[in-house]
């Protein structure tokens, strides 16, 4: 399907036009309910017969959207037309494409119809420059197999290794990872909110009642209520992570990097290598722990995981020493083995300490001044901001490797080193206030493209003559 013929959707993408739109339905519904039952009783019609006149006129209008939407895919380019009073025409030449996104939900796979979604080099919105809701798995190959072949016409063709290398998630890691995921806490937490919700609903003579209950049991009946709910939200956060990196499968070949991955909605995702503005290597502290590491790439692009806000995730879970041996092969310009990082001195752990126990003062003294006694227990907040301080501090490093720049920070328990090429840097600041100064200590920061927006990475407290040192660096660009 190469042609300039237009070509419409899968007439199944009336049902995709119907639900984008079902809160505008919804409104027109409730808005002209009252009048219309009033003009139809009014003149003696079956209210039944005037309601099935308006689900007809909802049905017409997403018909004239669908028959209104074609695409061509010409010589040169991908043509989309849509709009029913103002016609929109967007062209797409193949060698401006960036990322190409395609998710199929699992009762779509034996149709081999799937969501497209397309983005170019000069796109700066939110949302993809293009969308087509269903269409055939081909469309699909055709546009990659063009963008491929205009990229390839615009480099020096290379030596290709005979068979490109290959990521496929192990189940044993999946499950791994999904053991290790913090997102148990925001699950809990949830279940909480629930729970205090579901107490409003509930009659108060009842609550009082299971009140009352619960006194006279032994306190084992309250400690098993407390683990059911830490066991629910192990067990969905767990089915969560898995079915999202269900088989997840990272291919590279013509320098794009193709990824595969869920269960239930099986998404794609196609970027060029050179669209990478940085690596970050993630562990959370129970990671840590285990020598486990995930690989996410920043992107200048927005088609990056749902969960992490245009990280395109590269490999879910990688041993930490093997972490740039298995990456090298798929991100040539990333570094063969290890770096190893320099650290800050004990001496400047306290700063990190300071700053998060002033954050949790204020809470504190709320807590103290409406719940009085019971207000002591915010105190564990003192020992949760020393560790988190402590913490930062312990994984705060950098390292120059060749041309790229390596900055480790440490945030909310969870390390994150970044990989970064020293032209991907769109600028660099040093920060020193009067009271550093006398210290001899300044922050260090860079900005990168990630996705449509900034990307802020920031080593604080490094000691003067680093900072100056790694700023310098970064002032020579050639």
């Amino acid at each position: 399907m190469t042609s300039d013929t237009k070509h419409h959707l899968n007439p199944l993408s009336l049902f995709y036009f119907l639900f984008r739109h079902l809160w505008d339905w919804l409104f027109i519904v409730i808005v002209t309910v009252g009048p219309l039952y009033g003009f139809l009783e009014k003149h003696g019609i079956s209210p039944i017969l005037g309601f099935a006149a308006l689900v007809v006129l909802i049905i017409f209008a997403v018909t004239i959207r669908y028959l209104c939407f074609t695409f061509e895919i010409g010589t040169d380019m991908l043509t989309i037309n849509s709009g029913v009073f103002i016609k929109k025409h967007t062209h797409i030449p193949y060698g401006r494409i960036q990322t190409i996104q395609h998710s199929q939900w699992f009762f779509l796979k034996p149709f081999r119809l799937e969501k497209l979604q397309i983005e170019t080099a000069g796109h700066d919105d939110k949302s993809p420059e293009a969308v087509l809701p269903l269409v055939s798995e081909s469309i699909r190959d055709t546009i990659e197999n063009k963008r491929v072949q205009v990229s390839r016409s615009n480099v020096t063709p290379t030596a290709t290794s005979p068979q490109p290398p290959t990521y496929l998630i192990r189940p044993r890691d999946l499950y791994i990872f999904a053991l290790t995921s913090l997102g148990i806490f925001p699950l809990i937490a949830i279940l909480l909110a629930l729970y205090g919700k579901l107490q409003e609903m509930i009659p108060q003579k009842v609550i009082n009642s299971l009140t009352s209950e619960l006194i006279h049991q032994s306190l084992i009946i309250v400690a098993l209520i407390g683990i059911l709910i830490v066991i629910i939200g192990i067990a969905g956060s767990f089915l969560s992570i898995v079915q999202r990196y269900y088989r997840f499968t990272l291919t590279v070949q013509a320098n794009q990097l193709k990824t595969y991955q869920g269960l239930f909605q099986r998404n794609s995702v196609t970027i060029p290598t050179n669209r990478i503005q940085a690596i970050r290597i993630k562990q959370n502290v129970i990671r840590q722990l285990c020598h486990l590491s995930t690989i996410q790439a920043l992107a200048a692009s927005s088609a990056g995981d749902d969960e992490k806000s245009n990280d395109l995730m590269v490999m879910p879970v990688v041993n930490t020493p093997e972490v740039f041996p298995t990456l090298t092969p798929f991100v040539e310009w990333t570094p063969k083995t290890s770096i190893a990082l320099t650290h800050l001195r004990k001496t400047t752990y306290w700063y990190f300490i300071r700053n998060a126990l002033l954050v949790t003062v204020i809470p504190i003294i709320v807590c103290l001044y409406f719940f009085h006694l019971w207000g002591l227990f915010s105190l564990i907040l003192l020992i949760i901001a020393i560790l988190l301080g402590w913490y930062s501090a312990g994984n705060t490093g950098w390292a120059i490797s060749g041309n790229q720049l390596l900055m480790q920070v440490g945030h909310s328990f969870t390390r994150s080193q970044y990989v970064i090429p020293k032209k991907n840097i769109q600028s660099f600041s040093l920060h020193q206030s009067i009271w550093m100064s006398s210290k001899g200590l300044a922050h260090l920061e860079v900005n990168l493209r990630h996705g449509n927006h900034n990307q802020e990475i920031e080593l604080r407290y490094l000691p003067l003559g680093v900072a100056q040192e790694i700023f310098e660096w970064l002032k020579k660009r050639h």
